[in-house]
């Protein structure tokens, strides 16, 4: 990880401090942070009211963790969160991460549906749900599975392309018997793709929770990078008028400074898999629920309320893609697709990879698998060192440039990131790449990149 720091010129960046949407360096420069810890900073750093909840909690000396006894932040944080989600989604488990809830989604489903046979899992082609065994098994966005044993085998698990309702339909009816049962647990899906940062077409979702059901299947709404305000409502889902059996939520949640993450699900299901003296405590989590991550769960609930940054994120949504349309007629040859929604869009970018090929040779390249990373990664550097902007990709796809910024992010600060984004297609990506190569040529020639 310090190589690949290194190679996007991020290795040596001396954080001094973090506001709202700035990181600020000792050397004097200001940062705006369109990355975003990856969607955990909705609120921005270091918001006021997160870290006044914070010293509250320190001050009167709250209990973070009893294990014997009800804790009642726990409960005032569940019920909070029912009260923004559409019944009968009420009952969470609180965990530390989304792949631990993408975990405790798939256990409570298994605990509901494996008495009766079931043993597979549906999933999208190329989705992510996390890295532990579980949820790494329904993970495919990248090549993250190889060299272990999966949670749950690749014969237990289906496989079909995202957004299309015909292919699941079809995967469906093929895993259906002459009796016309299906051994299928549940479906889980991203309501935004994460890596891609592709919206479904309309009405799949709606569509996707009624063959579900319809089947008996458990739907599973994966919203830990985009839930929580991030698409322009508190959940994407809530975009169309569809409930799913089971939502999983972390990053906002934690407001930025907190490991939080929820798994909710309705009281029925709950009770169908823990709902005895004997199962209640067959799933839990030694860190789940501490009492300072719970209040500060509640206030970035508070926050999104009283600040209405959902709406916020929206507004500020909706400019976003604007002027990332407008430099996509700017640069037509060069942006291929605008996309997203809210405060997680992208650009898909045209690279013409002629001119990476004369200068580097990656077929001996352990980091740079493919030509698209080296020019992705040349528009990285060069919006951090010559525009001081913070961006990010996904290895999964390496032509898509990511913004993820705050709920609270300014019009000027888009205007600077546009700005900085066409001082650099009009001057060409070449010129960048150029740039990037140079700045690596040792690694270069000594095979490190």
């Amino acid at each position: 990880m310090l190589q690949l720091f290194d190679i996007l010129g991020l290795k040596d960046m001396d954080i001094k401090g973090a506001q709202g949407v700035e990181i600020w360096l000792n050397d004097g420069r200001t940062l705006l942070d369109f990355s975003a810890g990856l969607g955990v900073l909705g609120l921005g750093h270091n918001h006021p009211r997160i870290i006044e909840a914070e010293q509250k909690c320190h001050e009167r000396k709250i209990i973070d963790c009893i294990k014997v006894a009800p804790h009642k932040l726990q409960g005032a944080l569940a019920y909070n969160l029912s009260l923004f989600l559409p019944e009968p989604l009420k009952v969470s488990f609180l965990a530390v991460s989304g792949a631990e809830a993408n975990e405790a989604a798939m256990k409570l489903s298994e605990r509901v549906q494996t008495p009766k046979g079931k043993k597979k899992f549906l999933c999208m082609q190329g989705a992510f749900h996390g890295k532990t065994h579980g949820a790494l098994s329904l993970t495919t966005a990248t090549d993250v599975q190889s060299g272990f044993l999966l949670g749950v085998p690749k014969e237990n698990v289906v496989y079909v392309t995202y957004g299309n309702i015909e292919a699941l339909r079809d995967a469906i009816k093929a895993e259906t018997d002459e009796r016309g049962n299906n051994p299928i647990i549940a479906a889980i899906v991203e309501t935004i793709r994460g890596t891609s940062c592709e919206i479904p077409p309309a009405g799949y979702l709606t569509e996707f929770a009624q063959l579900c059901r319809a089947n008996d299947i458990l739907s599973i709404f994966d919203e830990v990078k985009v839930g929580m305000g991030r698409s322009g409502k508190f959940c994407a889902f809530q975009h169309e008028n569809v409930v799913p059996d089971i939502v999983t939520l972390a990053k906002t949640l934690g407001g930025g400074k907190r490991e939080v993450a929820a798994m909710v699900t309705s009281q029925d299901l709950f009770d169908r898999a823990y709902g005895n003296k004997q199962d209640c405590n067959l799933h839990s989590s030694s860190f789940s629920g501490l009492g300072e991550s719970c209040a500060v769960a509640i206030e970035t609930l508070n926050i999104l309320q009283d600040e209405r940054l959902i709406e916020k994120a929206e507004s500020m949504g909706g400019y976003l893609s604007k002027e990332l349309h407008g430099l996509k007629a700017k640069h037509p040859k060069q942006i291929l697709d605008v996309r997203g929604r809210g405060m997680f869009q992208a650009i898909r970018l045209n690279f013409r990879q002629d001119l990476a090929e004369k200068l580097v040779d990656i077929s001996k390249n352990p980091l740079f698998q493919t030509y698209q990373t080296v020019l992705i990664g040349a528009l990285v550097r060069e919006l951090y060192d010559g525009h001081d902007i913070l961006v990010h990709f996904q290895p999964g796809a390496r032509d898509i440039l990511h913004f993820m910024p705050p709920f609270i992010v300014k019009k000027e600060q888009i205007d600077r990131l546009i700005a900085a984004l066409d001082e650099i297609l009009s001057r060409g990506l070449g010129e960048a790449t150029v740039r990037f190569i140079a700045k690596n040529i040792t690694r270069v020639f000594r095979g490190i990149i």
